[in-house]
């Protein structure tokens, strides 16, 4: 049976870290190592998290000092041991059931695809649901298709394969944007596969980085700062410059 690493980030998550962590241990899916990194919380994050990992024989390690989120993937990777695919979920995020079983299944019946993806639920502070994220549901080379917005995936929570994932080589620690960064330099290598279900809940909060459109809108540029010299830097400039226009 195929191992999967699931990564978990960390970071001032009191109140939504055991809910994840209990929905990682409710998986049905038997050959998986969890890592949970925590990232020098100034709350009690770290210590529900270590908790819930002693009671589900998961791995805890922390930062003695706040890292950022790059850097902590970083130190991740060097410690994730032998494994076929690797998951990152953030701890304020829920894993539905039967999520890692499903995206697994379609890497098993597509082995040259090198990642797999569903669908993601936005919940609530609370976790009530508010609708499906916008997925077109495609498989195959999509790479320039998601690039350039052709087509909307969920590309922040995708497995990857052993074979992408080394190939990916690390972040970028001066690159705010890890998931797009990610995704460049991974889903380039080959196809993705569409697993049909939901694979994250993802939580939307007054904290979420994502609600901060400044500071989306100042690392969208440095993310496509660091593409210059690609054959698709062009284009994806004036697309930024549209989208950010307006």
């Amino acid at each position: 049976m195929k191992k999967v690493v699931i990564r978990v980030s960390c970071f001032n998550h009191e109140k939504y870290v055991g809910l994840c962590l209990e929905s990682i241990a409710a998986q049905d899916y038997p050959a998986l190592d969890v890592i949970v990194f925590d990232d020098a919380s100034t709350d009690g994050t770290a210590a529900v998290a270590e908790a819930c990992c002693r009671r589900f024989g998961f791995r805890f390690e922390r930062n003695e000092r706040n890292l950022g989120l790059p850097a902590t993937l970083n130190k991740m990777m060097g410690v994730i041991g032998d494994y076929d695919f690797v998951f990152s979920i953030a701890s304020d995020d829920i894993l539905p059931s039967g999520s890692i079983d499903a995206m697994v299944s379609v890497l098993n019946m597509y082995p040259e695809a090198v990642g797999a993806y569903g669908d993601v639920e936005y919940i609530d502070s609370s976790g009530k649901s508010l609708g499906l994220m916008r997925n077109d549901k495609e498989s195959g080379d999509i790479f320039a298709k998601v690039l350039f917005n052709e087509i909307s995936i969920p590309w922040t929570w995708i497995m990857w394969t052993k074979s992408a994932y080394q190939a990916f080589g690390g972040y970028d620690e001066s690159m705010p944007l890890e998931d797009s960064y990610a995704f460049v330099k991974m889903a380039r290598l080959g196809h993705l596969r569409y697993a049909n279900a939901t694979v994250v809940r993802y939580r939307k909060h007054p904290n979420n980085t994502t609600a901060n459109s400044w500071h989306i809108y100042t690392c969208s540029r440095r993310f496509l700062d660091s593409q210059k010299g690609e054959n698709f830097y062009p284009k994806l400039k004036r697309l930024y410059g549209a989208e950010h226009f307006f």
